[in-house]
């Protein structure tokens, strides 16, 4: 069974540009997901997307609108459980699976829960970010035993680079 690394800490402190590296310095095509907010709509909100690793945002991806001047989300858990459990479902044949990232908007999509719990089990390497809240589904990530939760800060995030990197470069040429 391969160790899977989880990256958590504050917001915008580059724990997808970790991700992004590795997987330049690997020059590999990992399968999985990545979350990304869109531009600012004329009222103040945006859409969050759930992708695949090379694509682009579409109005069938939108897993989530955040309302403009505080007013909250709201999650469409559907596409993570269809959209999102496809992709975890196809990356299982890739050399790295990437989960970025995994926090509180999915927590009504059971289906994509049980696909992430299920490749943790996988034999496929995993690398993600993982959200640094409690609920239940992210504190079973957290916990599962083929997990490593590694903590990035501004001051050691060059240094979590270099060992996420060598851990990878690891387990994805065994």
């Amino acid at each position: 069974m391969q160790g899977h690394i989880f990256l958590t800490g504050d917001i915008q402190v580059g724990k997808s540009t970790i991700i992004r590296k590795v997987i330049h310095e690997l020059r590999i095509n990992p399968g999985g997901f990545r979350t990304s907010w869109g531009d600012p709509l004329p009222d103040g909100s945006s859409d969050l997307f759930l992708l695949g690793m090379d694509e682009a945002p579409s109005s069938n991806r939108i897993a989530a609108r955040r309302f403009g001047f505080g007013r909250g989300i709201t999650a469409f858990p559907e596409i993570f459980d269809t959209v999102g459990s496809r992709l975890l479902d196809e990356a299982s044949s890739s050399p790295l699976i990437i989960m970025d990232e995994l926090g509180f908007i999915e927590k009504n999509a059971v289906e994509f829960q049980n696909a992430v719990l299920s490749a943790l089990n996988g034999s496929v390497p995993i690398l993600g970010v993982v959200r640094n809240m409690q609920t239940p589904f992210l504190d079973k990530v957290r916990s599962h035993p083929n997990v490593e939760v590694i903590i990035v800060t501004k001051e050691n995030r060059e240094e979590i680079f270099q060992q996420v990197l060598a851990t990878v470069k690891k387990s994805y040429s065994r």
